[in-house]
């Protein structure tokens, strides 16, 4: 008789513990949005991954600043030939004293001319990198085009 009790008290409050339970899941369901135009999630189109290299320059350009942005042009051009030409790479040469232009001192906290990596995703930036290393290798063409090469990839590549 005991037992019999026992297991009605423990069936009454499994049963109370379901009907709770089912009652909190139809709430939480009717507080999400139904989209029943909207494609499924694998159909949607992804977002294309671009990277950007900027060179930044402003009204005066020295001997350097000027080479800088020959090296550059000539390292992304000799070794990104293919991704130059079907989009997923883009070269930009940008004078930051020019009205509008000013807003990548801020973007991408530029205190000197500048090569500036950047990896966007659909309209969205994912990543920049100020390769400041350019100035330092000025004098020798070879790394810094391998300089600007290795970081162009790592970036491409998602790092």
């Amino acid at each position: 008789m005991k037992f019999t009790a026992i297991l009605k008290k423990h069936c009454l409050c499994f049963g109370v513990a379901v009907l709770f339970g089912l009652g909190i899941q139809s709430i939480a369901c009717a507080a999400q949005p139904v989209h029943t135009n909207a494609p499924h999630a694998a159909t949607l189109p992804q977002q294309r991954i671009k990277t950007v290299v900027y060179y930044f320059h402003g009204n005066m350009r020295c001997s350097s600043c000027k080479k800088i942005e020959a090296y550059t042009r000539e390292a992304i051009q000799s070794g990104f030939a293919e991704a130059l030409k079907n989009g997923n790479l883009e070269l930009k040469v940008i004078n930051v004293e020019e009205s509008g232009n000013d807003h990548y001192v801020e973007d991408f906290q530029l205190y000197s001319r500048s090569v500036v990596l950047e990896r966007r995703s659909g309209n969205k930036q994912q990543e920049w990198k100020n390769l400041d290393q350019v100035w330092s290798l000025i004098r020798n063409k070879a790394a810094f085009m391998q300089y600007i090469q290795e970081q162009t990839l790592a970036m491409i590549k998602g790092g």
